[in-house]
C-alpha cells in the first residue's frame, strides 16, 4: 500500500475535500511550525498519505512538508477573501485545467481525460474529479454545466477486448434482471438455484461492478456448459 500512495503523489488530489478543508480549519490556533502525521490525528496511514499528497500538489506545504505562504494565507481568510485565495490556489496547482482548456463548456468526458492524461487511473479519477469539482464551487470557478457528477466513471468508453456474450434464446437477458434459468415450481435443480442467487444486473453499477458482473456470468454459463455435456454423456 505505501509503495501504491508513494507512486500517486503527483496524482490531483483525490481525498474528500472536506477532510483537507477539515483539517486546513485546525490550523487557525496557531499555525504548527512542520505539516507532519503527528498532526492527522487518527486517520489511517494510507489517509495521512493522501493529504499529505494533496497539500504538495496544492504547494500548500514543502518538500519538507514546512507551511508555504499559501497555506498561511488560506488559513488566516475568511468569507470572500478566502474563496479568492482557494481559487488562486486551485488556478496554479491545475494548470491543466485552465490552459488551453474551457471549463465552462467542457464536457464530462472531456474533464475525464484531463485528470486520466494527469496520471490519475481507476477509480482515483472519478476521486479527483469530485474534490475538483467541489472545491471549484467553494472557491468560485465556474464549470461546464455538461460536466456531471453522475457522468463521472473511472473508465472512458468500454473495456477494451471484452466478447460479446452468446446467450441463446430462452437465456436473454434483458438489461435489468437475470431471465436465465429461473427455477419453476416444482423442478428446481442445483444449477437453477445457483443462478436464482446471482445479483439482477443494475446499468446504474460503476463500470468495474459491470465488469466482475459479466466475468461471473460468463463462469456460470460455462459451468452450466460442462455439467450439461457431462449429463448428456451420461445418458
Amino acid at each position: 500500500m505505501a509503495d501504491n500512495e508513494e507512486s500517486k503523489k503527483n496524482i490531483p488530489p483525490y481525498i474528500s475535500y472536506k477532510t483537507l478543508i477539515g483539517f486546513i480549519d485546525k490550523m487557525k490556533v496557531a499555525m504548527p511550525s512542520r505539516i507532519d502525521r503527528s498532526l492527522m490525528g487518527t486517520m489511517s496511514g494510507t489517509m495521512q498519505a493522501q493529504l499529505t499528497n494533496s497539500l504538495r500538489f496544492l504547494n500548500l506545504i514543502t518538500p519538507n512538508d514546512l507551511p508555504t505562504e499559501k497555506l498561511t494565507r488560506l488559513v488566516n481568510s475568511e468569507d470572500n477573501e478566502r474563496q479568492k485565495v482557494l481559487r488562486e490556489i486551485l488556478k496554479a496547482s491545475y494548470l491543466f485545467l485552465f490552459d488551453n482548456f474551457d471549463l465552462q463548456h467542457a464536457t464530462t468526458h472531456q474533464l475525464q481525460e484531463r485528470f486520466i492524461d494527469a496520471g490519475a487511473s481507476g477509480d482515483t479519477v472519478r476521486k479527483c474529479m469530485a474534490f475538483f469539482m467541489t472545491a471549484a464551487k467553494d472557491s468560485g470557478i465556474i464549470l461546464s454545466p455538461h460536466i456531471s457528477r453522475r457522468r463521472i466513471t473511472g473508465r472512458l468508453g468500454r473495456p477494451r477486448g471484452r466478447k460479446t456474450l452468446s446467450i441463446s434464446d430462452n437465456q436473454q437477458f434483458n438489461g435489468n434482471e437475470t431471465d436465465i434459468d429461473r427455477p419453476k415450481p416444482g423442478s428446481v435443480t442445483w444449477q437453477q438455484m445457483l443462478l436464482s442467487k446471482f445479483p439482477s444486473f443494475d446499468p446504474a453499477w460503476p463500470d468495474d461492478v459491470k465488469s466482475k458482473w459479466f466475468d461471473g456470468f460468463k463462469e456460470l454459463m460455462q459451468l452450466k456448459g460442462e455439467f450439461q455435456q457431462e449429463k448428456e454423456k451420461g445418458e
